[in-house]
Order: structure tokens, then sequence, then C-alpha cells
């Protein structure tokens, strides 16, 4: 607080001012009135305490304001700082905190754990969720580093995630999320040495003035200016006639007496300046931003940075992370076709259940075992047990001082310190799956361990997915032999069907013209930016054992051999005489939806003289599809050459062709947190006053840059709210208009 230029130059009047007064008030004798006789008081100290007060005020008011922001901070982060971690150190198992990893230490990670430091992989195998560091919301294989460095050509230039045959990637990357699997893992870099680290360490940066700030400097430089020539001038017309009546009035006056009234002319001059500097704006300003603050703690922000408030309203442009920002985070189907019936949610949210009404119970059944057993995704029991615990504390008896003192005491915003918690753990398209399983087919009600425990002596083979065959499987018994489901890339397993299931159960041949229809809208959901999925099956009817002799494998006998049992494409219309293609059951496509009341949200923005901007990691089909839903891009922006790019390109760019695109830009695609960065920088540098917004460990460094950052309370990391000086407790994209709103109240009083 003591850093703002009018407290500043307050402060030094005031002490000018407090010396001079109190040199006068002890150093000359005592005046009397010639009226009553009585002393007159000795007031010319007043002056400068009453600035030093009034200085003091402001810097109460504003730090204690501070303070209280980040005491809620602090709270938010509390349980977040330290955890428990396990250790293998000289054989045995230990648990320790993570403040006290080393570097060779062999860690214990498994599914639902936050990798504490980088490392790499050297037995077991996981999946991990890479998307608070990356962007990406795919799911990251990870293998065993002796397993990798076999499979690694010796001439191969390629690295890590390149090229069609990906290289196996046996890296952990600090801050990101196992959601499968297990394995022990060698620490390679802690503290600021990880990715994690490095990320904090870039956050540090000096503080900036905001747009009031620079007025009110401009306006502190002005006043100061002309205030002291005023005060230079006005000394040098009272010392000259001082000086002329040194021989005149004060001839017979004794050098104290003199001397008395010299200091009568320098504090007079000195006086005006003092006068001259409005000593109640900077209070002015501080308590219009402390009530903006406390307005926009209901709304939902938490203000980390007092002068983040006033800076919003001069917001001209906000860039914007896609994943858990502008939408959820979590994949849902939300079109497709169960045999004939269609449904499409993003127009009617109850389409799909009224699709599932019309088709067949065999049909269903058939879909629902794809779905729960074909899978290896699993309830989320930390969900169950904060839904226990939430249980018990209504029932728990409170007693009336702590009722009374939360209440009226413990103020500020209840934060929530976890995400809101999936029903499901595992891959995001398997969650999506038996979410649908779940709330529209009503089909789980056991858990899925008891589920599948029930089934397992009916499965005779089960086929995992793989990136690289892009479909998964497995073989059940049935009453007439066994049945073959399997799951995977829309476009990969519908060539390998041969008939179609209609919605009353019968099985059809698939001809060019239902071939057609199908890869329509495989091709309007990807145009959307849907994932899409085929579901189907095929029966081995009279068959006594597993598998059958023309798809048994070579080097396991028990088992069917993938690539047979899959097949070769179908040729519609060549081969319908032959009976081993695939049926399939259902299309879905799968969608990471937007969050409710973001196009409305962006909308208002735009209408306030507001751009808004995305920038993430997923590929710019994708990205440009999800900007036309929210309405980042319009029909006459999308026609501009430079209103979408890939981050790569933009990077490549000289500084003066970035800064000529970048007004253009309204989708940054296939971006990195230094993409991200450069963009902010260069609008910065346009004159733009930006505002960030983001939820993950990669978009620390742009939201420390930009004027404000923005970072989501409940799905943040820990670096975001950090980095951030905005904290939207709601996860709420609309919170941001919000927030201009007060921002632009309070630079319309200054």
């Amino acid at each position: 607080m003591l850093k703002d230029k009018t407290l500043i130059v307050l402060s030094i009047a005031a002490v000018i001012s407090l010396a001079l007064g109190l040199y006068h008030t002890f150093a000359f004798k005592t005046d009397y009135d010639e009226d009553t006789g009585k002393a007159k008081p000795k007031v010319e100290w007043v002056e400068g305490v009453a600035i030093i007060v009034a200085v003091a005020v402001v810097v109460f008011v504003g730090g204690g304001n501070d303070f209280n922001k980040q005491r809620q901070f602090m709270k938010l982060n509390a349980q977040k700082e330290d955890r428990q971690i396990i250790v293998y150190r000289s054989g045995e198992k230990h648990f320790i905190s993570i403040n006290d990893l080393l570097v060779g230490d062999l860690i214990y990670v498994e599914t639902g754990e936050v990798v504490p430091a980088d490392s790499i992989l050297v037995s077991g195998a996981c999946e991990c969720d890479e998307s608070s560091l990356t962007g990406e919301s795919d799911t990251i294989k990870k293998f065993a580093a002796n397993l990798a460095l076999s499979q690694y050509p010796e001439d191969c230039d390629l690295d890590i995630g390149d090229g069609d045959k990906r290289i196996m990637d046996p890296i952990l990357i600090s801050g990101s999320k196992l959601i499968g699997g297990q394995g022990n893992a060698i620490v390679t870099a802690i503290g600021t040495n990880s990715v994690h680290g490095k990320i904090m360490m870039s956050l540090r940066h000096e503080p900036e003035i905001t747009p009031l700030q620079a007025r009110l400097n401009d306006l502190v430089d002005g006043i100061t200016g002309y205030a002291i020539w005023s005060c230079t001038l006005l000394f040098v017309i009272l010392f000259v006639k001082f000086c002329v009546n040194l021989n005149g009035r004060y001839s017979n006056l004794d050098s104290a007496e003199k001397g008395e009234h010299f200091v009568d002319i320098l504090i007079t001059a000195i006086a005006l300046v003092v006068v001259a500097i409005p000593e109640g704006l900077p209070l002015a300003v501080t308590l219009a931003l402390a009530f903006s603050t406390t307005r926009m703690t209901k709304d939902g922000n938490l203000v980390r940075v007092l002068k983040s408030c006033e800076t919003m309203g001069c917001a001209t442009a906000i860039c914007s992370d896609k994943t858990g920002t502008l939408t959820e985070n979590k994949m849902k189907v939300v079109r497709g076709s169960l045999g004939d019936a269609s449904f499409n949610e993003t127009h009617d949210q109850l389409s799909s259940t009224n699709a599932i009404k019309t088709i067949n119970p065999k049909l269903a059944k058939d879909i629902i075992n794809n779905i729960l057993l074909n899978s290896t995704a699993f309830e989320n029991r930390k969900k169950e047990e904060q839904e226990a615990e939430e249980e018990i504390k209504k029932h728990k008896k409170v007693s009336i001082f702590k009722k009374v003192y939360s209440k009226f005491v413990k103020k500020g915003p209840i934060i929530s310190l976890d995400a809101t918690e999936e029903p499901f753990v595992g891959s995001k398209t398997e969650c999506a799956l038996l979410t649908l399983a779940q709330e529209k087919f009503n089909a789980i009600t056991d858990t899925l361990e008891h589920t599948r425990t029930r089934a397992k002596p009916l499965i005779a083979q089960v086929i995992p997915f793989e990136s690289s065959r892009k479909w998964g499987g497995l073989v059940m018994k049935t009453e007439t032999g066994y049945r073959f489901y399997i799951k995977g890339a829309s476009e990969l397993v519908f060539s390998r069907c041969q008939y179609k299931r209609s919605s009353d159960g019968s099985i059809v041949p698939i001809t060019p013209e239902i071939e057609k229809d199908v890869h329509e809208q495989v091709s309007l959901m990807a145009n959307d930016a849907l994932r899409t999925l085929s579901l189907a099956h095929r029966n081995f009817d009279g068959l006594e054992s597993w598998p059958p002799s023309d798809l048994q494998c070579k080097d396991d006998p028990s088992n069917a051999d993938v690539e047979k049992l899959f097949g070769a494409p179908i040729i519609i219309g060549k081969d319908s005489n032959q009976e081993h293609g695939l049926t399939l059951d259902c299309l879905v496509g799968i969608q990471d939806p937007l969050r409710p009341g973001v196009k409305e949200s962006i909308d208002q923005c735009q209408k306030a003289g507001v751009s808004v901007r995305m920038v993430t990691g997923d590929n710019l089909l994708t990205a440009k599809a999800i900007s036309r839903n929210c309405g980042i891009l319009t029909p006459e922006t999308e026609a501009l050459p430079d209103s979408a790019m890939e981050g790569p390109l933009f990077r490549e760019l000289t500084p003066e062709q970035q800064m000529e695109i970048a007004p253009k830009l309204h989708v940054l695609a296939r971006s990195s947190p230094e993409d991200k960065r450069i963009l902010v920088e260069t609008l910065r540098k346009l004159g733009e006053v930006v505002a960030v917004t983001g939820d993950g460990t990669n978009d620390a460094p742009a939201l420390k840059l930009a004027d404000v950052g923005f970072s989501m309370g409940t799905v943040g990391t820990e670096v975001a709210r950090e980095a951030s000086d905005i904290i939207l407790m709601t996860d709420d994209f609309t919170s941001i208009v919000n927030a201009i709103k007060w921002g632009l109240l309070i630079t319309s009083l200054f």
C-alpha cells in the first residue's frame, strides 16, 4: 500500500508539515488574545497529524482487506499443501510428507493420486490425466521404462507422442493425476527443478500498476508539479517581501522574532502543497474497492488482489482456457442413435430418455452389457465417502455458540477445496458411457465390482482397449453359444459391421443407404467436435467352447486371435452372402459440454466491448466447433483468414506479425503454456487490458502475466489459484460478467 505515489507524496508533506508545526509550537513563545488575555492554542502541528492519520487509515483498511482475502486463500490451499506419500527406502515401505521427498526415492503411485514429483515409471503401468498441465483431455498411457526402451528403435528420431506409431511414455509429470493403474517410479526432479516447481517459480512477478492507479498517479504528478511551482513562486514572493521588511517593519525585532516570521513564510508555502493534494482520495478509492470486493464475494468471486476489481472495469480482452473453464471437463454422451431411434441432448435434454423408451429390452440389455462389462472404469469411492461424511454432519449436534459464531463472526466465502467429484474413475470415454447407463438406462443398481464379479464366470476372453487398435472388447457365454461385444472408434468398428439392429430388436443387413446415413451421422458429430463411438456385437451360436478353431491364436490357443476376431472391412453389397461381420447396436457422440450460461456470458462481454478468445490444447477442428457453439466464433469472424490458428504456427511468427494477427485472432488451438503467455504479452503491448481465465497448472504463467487472472476455485489447481487475482468460487464463467460490472462501477466513480 505504501508504494502508492499519492500516499508517498502525502507522507512526505505530512512529515514536513508536522516537523515545522512542532518547531513552531515549541520554539516560539506563546501568543495571547488581546481581548481575553488567554493564550492562543498552538495548532500548527494538527494538519500534519491529520494527514498522517488519513494515510494510516488508507494503509490499514487496504492492508486489512488484503490480509483477510489472503487468509481465506490460505485456508483454500491448507489441505493441499501437505500430504503423505508412499516411499520405499532401504527395501522398506514408509509414509512420508511430500516435503521430505528426495531425488532418487522410489515412490508408489496408484489410481486417484496426484504425482508428487517428476519421476520415471520403473514397474507397472498406468494412465494419467495431464489436462491440468497441457490442456489435452485425452488420457496418456504410461509404461515401464525398460519396456519403453526395448520398443524404441535405435535409428528412430521420433519423440514421445510423435507419429502414428507413438513412442511409449514412461515419464510421470508432477501435478498430473493417475486415473488408472499403479506402479513404482524413481523421482528425478523435486521442488523448483520439477515441472510443477518451475511453473510456481514463473509466478513471481513484480505487481504492476492498474489503470486507475495510472490515472491517479498522473493526477498526483500534475497536482504536485503545479503545487511545487506555486509553492516556489509564493515562497520567492514572500521571501523578497521578508527581505525588504528586514530594513523596515522588522528592523526593531530581535533575531528570534525575525526567525519566527521566516518560519511562517515557510509554513505558508508548504501548506499550499499540502492543501493542493487530496488526502481523502486514496481513502475514498480504498473504501470503494473494499465495498466492491464484498459485493463480488456474494457473486461468487473471491478477490485476492484488491485493485483487480477496478482493473476489470477497463478490461478489453479475455483469453479463456477451454477445458474446465468454458467446458465442464466431464465427457458426456450428448448425441447418438439406438437402433432406429436417434437423440440429440444439445437441443432436447430428454431426447435420450425418450429414445431409450422406444427400443427393445434385448437391444437395451446388449448395450448395457457392452458398457458395464466391456470397461475398466469403476465407481469413485471418494465421492461416496464424502456423501457419507456430509450425512453424518447433518445429524451431528452443533452448539449454539458455534452457530452464532459461524453466522456473525466467521464470515467469508465458503469455498470447496476439492473438485466436484465425478461418479466414475477411469477413461473419460468409458466414464461417459457409464454415466449414460446410470442416468438414462437406470442400469447400475449395484456396484460395478459386484456386477462384473457375477458376470466373470461367463466371460471367456477380454481384449483391453488400446490406442493403437482404437477398440476394446470381450467374449461372453450365452444360452446359444458365445457373443463378442466390441466398442471403439466409430468408423473403424462400423467398417466391420454387416448388420444393424432395429429398435424392435430385429437385425437387418446394412444397405448402401444405411451405410450412407451412418457415415453422415458420424460426419455431423465430428464437425460438432464430438468423439464418436460405435457399439456392436457378433454372435457365435452353436459353439460349445471358446475360441472357434478358425480364430484360434497361435501363441495362446485358449484365446482367439485379436486381428482375426476383428476381421477385415466389410464391403457392402459384395459380402452380403457371408456371415462374418459385426452387428451395429448403437452409435454415440461424446462431448465435453459447455458450462451453463457460458454462451450468454460471452455475448454480454462482447456487447460491453470485451473480446473473448479461446486458447486450448485441442486440435483446430474441435476448437473451432466449440468456439462456434459458445459464440466466440461468429460467421463473420470465422470467414477471416487469421481468426483461428494453431499455437506452434503463431509462436513461429515474428513479433511484428504476431502484433498484426493478434487483434483478429479468436481461437488459438494446439497451444502450449508458452503460446498462451506470448498471446497475452502481445495483446498487452497493443494496449489491451487483458483478463485470463484458467483452471490448470498450464495456465499459471499467463494468469500471472495478465492484468487480471481468474482461476477456478473448485476444479482449479493450487498453482492456478496462486497465480490468479480473482478466484471464481463456483467455477461459473458468468461470474466474470459480474466482475466487469463492479469494475465499471468503480472506474465510473473515479
